[in-house]
């Protein structure tokens, strides 16, 4: 336990600021650790002191930013605790102790804690974690990660065609001199507005460990950080089940476990 708070003292949990996309990783905080529990703004007890061993070696600890996607959907009204969870990863990420993730890498982990929405229990909670890397060798690699953003998947419903009506020409009637009618000139439909255009569709990162961000697409769903060195994150609605379909992009930060 006192190693564990001590961690949290040394490093609370925050992600670098600034613009961020889901496709380009960006190079993570170097306070940013994985595996640090939330804080706020609580002063860290005496009994958590660094010793300079320690120190040094967190210090060493440089977490590695990995895009990923879920290949399953994660729904609080079916999930159970210890359901398993993967992802795939769509960058190629190389961890602090020299491990290279290539990208199609699976990330799996489990449901570490759920509560659906009842009639009870008015708003939905799944802490979720990503502890293992399997390599296409079928290497294991245990690790630590957290996630800074989350992108559901943009719905159909989230885009729009709207056409222009045509101009208007000719009569339907032939002309005195042909019986050929005249066409009205089309004017193309204007571009589809797409989820992507909106600003609810693009990533907030997390900025502290008591941070809480939107899921992209989905801001009725919300992203917090870790609460315990075993999770990467916390996903909690209001009034609704959390509901992140397969496909959904992730960025973490990860270490070796």
């Amino acid at each position: 336990m006192t190693k564990t708070l001590s961690l949290v003292s040394l490093a609370v949990m925050s992600v670098a600021l600034g613009a961020q996309t889901t496709t380009s990783p960006q190079t993570p905080d170097s306070s940013m650790t994985p595996g640090t529990t939330q804080t706020g703004t609580q002063a860290p007890a005496a009994t958590d002191a660094q010793t300079p061993a320690a120190t040094a070696r967190a210090a060493q600890v440089e977490p590695a930013s990995v895009s990923a996607e879920l290949t399953k959907n994660l729904d609080a009204k079916r999930a159970h605790v210890g359901d398993r969870i993967e992802a795939t990863t769509t960058n190629e990420a190389k961890l602090a102790d020299g491990t290279t993730l290539p990208r199609g890498t699976k990330l799996v982990g489990n449901v570490v804690d759920v509560t659906a929405k009842t009639k009870q229990e008015k708003n939905s909670r799944i802490v979720i974690s990503l502890n293992r890397a399997l390599l296409k060798d079928d290497k294991q690699i245990p690790i630590q990660s957290a996630i800074t953003s989350m992108t559901a998947p943009a719905s159909n419903s989230d885009a729009a065609v709207v056409s222009m009506p045509s101009s208007p020409g000719a009569s339907a009637g032939g002309s005195a001199g042909g019986s050929a009618s005249a066409t009205a000139p089309i004017t193309p439909s204007m571009a589809p507005r797409m989820a992507s255009d909106s600003p609810a569709s693009q990533p907030v990162m997390l900025k502290g460990a008591g941070d809480q961000v939107p899921v992209a697409n989905k801001p009725t769903i919300m992203l917090s950080a870790p609460n315990t060195p075993d999770s990467s994150g916390i996903l909690e609605a209001k009034g609704e089940n959390v509901l992140l379909a397969s496909g959904t992009k992730l960025t973490l930060n990860v270490i070796p476990a």
